[in-house]
């Protein structure tokens, strides 16, 4: 998961982001009326203060793309009759329906991680980060000890209190900290800060040897918990405390005391903050601060091309008021406090509006999102007018996130022409999507969401397409799971999910990595990995599960990342990993019988990430061969053929460029193969610039040339059809750089051959 590093620069300054995406829609530039206006902008690169990138002009509503960042300049007025100072945050309201407000949401990853980094800062610098709330400043500096640089409180002759501003709501907070041998009045953290007289403590006192938990209400103090705890001094400590509104738990010295208490009055989720007795020292080496991810239809987000808080200069021309400078936001829900008097002031947000969401929810082409500027008392802000953006849908985008370590997931083509590919809505809702496209993959819509499988957590998803029916089988960390969903062209119950959440195995994965074959009478192989080896289990035509067996239970190595393709007779091919870099492969029989092993390589590398060194497997019906693709340490692609009398080709190199491994915990090779009469296509992402590129074995391999670029290639999944318009492609899915977020899943395709009618 990605970490978000914040500089101390960009922690003192909390405020709100909205990011706006591209694209003008025609529509009539309004007159300046002498009140606040608005501007889109369209490059999200554009330096904060450069009158360049925008999507339209003065109050001209636009259009934008989805899961595409973009921002949102706006005029603010301040009389003499408002009160001192406001404080603004951004609400919007979709096809004019209610008002929501906008939280802040990174993109395309919404992970709200933030560690506070000591290590960028000098001996003896003040500017920590934190907001001293009592004590004097002088009293917290930046120290260097062995060429580690910590944060370290001094409180002198009155207690010192600080916190760490998060621009959204913080749910836990983790620490290393340390008491100097001396100390006998420890420490206490401070969460859920309201006022002096309300917030909620946490205690260690290394003298009389307790963890405590106490709320103070209204200036009264009440335990709400507390238990032994050994706190060692001159020596560094950990601490782990999560938040709820209603409950606090802590973790010391990574879990060897615990403790949990029910608070007695909800609490506010504020940055939170320490306390340290008079006479007292702390060291801080070093705080991270964590909040609930989510994946809203609309956030805030964060904007690299320019810092929190940067100052704006007066680039929009709707107020005739004098102007002073505001900032530009990032990342943050609302405004630092704004005291102008008779003058304005300009913000700019940066927003993002996703195609799904939490919830599976969509939002669709020519929806409308319409802002405004609430202040902190909720009062709405006179603009001119409102800025509205209509929505695009970009063609061949999809959207969503992608499946953590995927078999063959699609595109799989219908009878009749439709595709389908599997997914999730966000990273922080795994639910099943199935996704269906009716145009040759250039929009693309879930079906029957509402009776989609229960078991959520794509982490492995293998699937086959037979006749109408498309089957899967899930792998989740405890079991395996099967699933079945019938296609448009199925002649009584079209686009529907006919099986979900079979239990096809039980057993505790390590990894989560699976492999299915459907074979001509309609039994079902699944294969999937527990906590050592590769294990299976087949479903019977009366649609039971036989028992579970495990594929060298006694031999070594233990075993990864199984690939399984149907042959002819119903026999099953099966390459898989072992965990001392090997690659193996052997034959299931028709009647259950398992052929002896066959080393393919060695090489292969030994940690996670080359658990799936395994390309999903091909099979040449005509040639009765199988083809074996796999990826060694080097980070190149090989491949060796095996006939049908067991003889293993030489090995040969698919292309001399390396593949990216592992990217984003996906523990497998970023490519895919197909094959197409005997020729084997390879999709596979470059590992230095993430683009995509091709290669083929059209009389050897031939040099790869590049399909996709400009982007952050993770995964790369496909199929082989032939368009309702005679052309032959290769059409995939791949994921543009979410980093393990959502939004940046896109359709493509590499023409194979044309009918030559057409």
């Amino acid at each position: 998961m990605k970490n978000y590093l914040l500089t101390v620069k960009q922690i003192l300054v909390v405020s709100s982001l909205i990011f706006l995406v591209a694209g003008c829609e025609k529509s009539l530039e309004r007159q300046v009326d002498g009140q606040p206006g608005f501007r889109v902008r369209s490059d999200f690169s554009a330096p904060l203060n450069a009158d360049h990138g925008w999507a339209g002009a003065l109050n001209e509503n636009v259009t934008v793309e989805a899961d595409q960042p973009f921002r949102i300049r706006v005029e603010v007025e301040h009389s003499a009759q408002m009160a001192e100072s406001q404080q603004y945050r951004l609400e919007y309201r979709r096809n004019n329906g209610d008002w929501l407000p906008i939280e802040a949401h990174d993109f395309p990853h919404p992970q709200r991680e933030m560690d506070v980094d000591f290590s960028l800062l000098t001996d003896g610098d003040q500017s920590s980060g934190c907001m001293v709330a009592t004590g004097s400043p002088s009293n917290m500096i930046v120290v260097a000890e062995q060429h580690d640089q910590m944060l370290r409180i001094n409180a002198g002759d009155e207690t010192f209190s600080g916190f760490f501003p998060a621009p959204w709501e913080v749910t836990e907070l983790a620490a290393q900290f340390r008491l100097p041998a001396q100390s006998c009045n420890g420490i206490a953290f401070v969460v859920g800060y309201v006022d002096p007289d309300n917030y909620c403590r946490v205690s260690l006192n290394p003298t009389a040897q307790t963890l405590n938990i106490s709320q103070i209400i209204d200036g009264d103090e009440e335990t709400c918990g507390e238990t032994h705890a050994v706190v060692p001094v001159g020596a560094w400590l950990e601490i782990e405390i999560e938040i709820a509104r209603n409950a606090i738990e802590v973790s010391f010295q990574d879990g060897a005391v615990e403790l949990e208490a029910v608070l007695r009055r909800p609490i506010v989720l504020s940055g939170p903050g320490f306390q340290v007795p008079l006479q007292t020292q702390l060291d801080f080496q070093s705080i991270a601060l964590v909040g609930e991810a989510k994946t809203p239809r609309v956030s805030i987000v964060a904007c690299s091309a320019y810092e929190q808080g940067t100052a704006t200069e007066g680039l929009l021309t709707g107020s005739r008021q004098p102007f002073q400078a505001g900032v530009g936001i990032s990342l943050a829900e609302q405004t630092r406090q704004w005291e102008g008097e008779n003058a304005h002031t300009e913000y700019e947000w940066p927003l993002v509006i996703r195609r799904y969401a939490d919830g599976a929810v969509t939002n669709d082409s020519d929806d409308t999102f319409e802002f405004r500027l609430v202040n902190a008392d909720g009062v709405v802000q006179t603009l001119s007018h409102n800025p509205v953006v209509r929505l695009a849908i970009p063609p061949g985008h999809v959207g969503g996130t992608f499946i953590e370590n995927p078999g063959r997931i699609g595109p799989w083509q219908a009878g009749n022409g439709d595709l389908y590919f599997m997914m999730e809505p966000a990273e922080t809702d795994n639910v099943f999507m199935m996704m269906k496209s009716t145009d040759n993959g250039r929009t693309w819509q879930e079906v029957d969401g509402e009776h989609r499988p229960q078991t959520d957590d794509l982490e492995s998803v293998d699937s086959r397409l037979v006749g109408d029916t498309i089957h899967i089988l899930h792998q989740v960390t405890r079991s395996a799971r099967y699933h079945a969903f019938r296609t448009s062209d199925h002649p009584s119950q079209p686009d529907s999910w006919a099986i979900c959440d079979e239990v096809a195995g039980t057993a505790t994965a390590i990894a989560q990595t699976a492999s299915m074959v459907v074979r001509s009478d309609g039994t079902i192989v699944a294969f999937y990995l527990g906590q050592e080896k590769i294990h299976f289990s087949t479903r019977k035509k009366n649609g039971t599960w036989s028992a579970m067996r495990t594929i060298d239970g006694g031999r070594r190595p233990n075993q990864a990342g199984p690939q399984a393709v149907l042959g002819n007779d119903d026999v099953i091919h099966l390459a898989y990993y072992g965990i001392d870099g090997t690659i193996w492969y052997r034959r299931l029989l028709a009647n259950g019988t398992l052929t002896p092993r066959q080393a393919i390589a060695t090489g292969a590398g030994t940690t996670r990430a080359e658990y799936g060194a395994v390309l999903p497997l091909i099979y040449n019906a005509d040639k009765d061969e199988v083809v074996i693709i796999y990826r060694l340490a080097s980070d190149l692609l090989w491949e060796r053929r095996v006939t049908s009398t067991g003889v293993v080709s030489d090995a040969t190199l698919v292309t001399d460029m390396k593949v990216v491994t592992d990217a984003v915990d996906s523990q497998q090779a970023g490519a895919d193969a197909v094959l197409d009469g005997d020729t084997v296509h390879v999709l596979f992402i470059d590992a230095k610039s993430r683009s995509i590129l091709s290669t083929n074995d059209s009389d050897g391999w031939q040099p790869s040339t590049i399909q996709v670029g400009n982007i952050l290639g993770s995964w790369v999944r496909g199929t082989l059809y032939t368009r309702k318009d005679g052309v032959r492609v290769y059409g995939y899915v791949y994921d543009a750089g979410s980093d393990g977020g959502a939004g940046m899943n896109r359709f493509g395709e590499l023409v194979l051959t044309e009918d030559v009618a057409n």
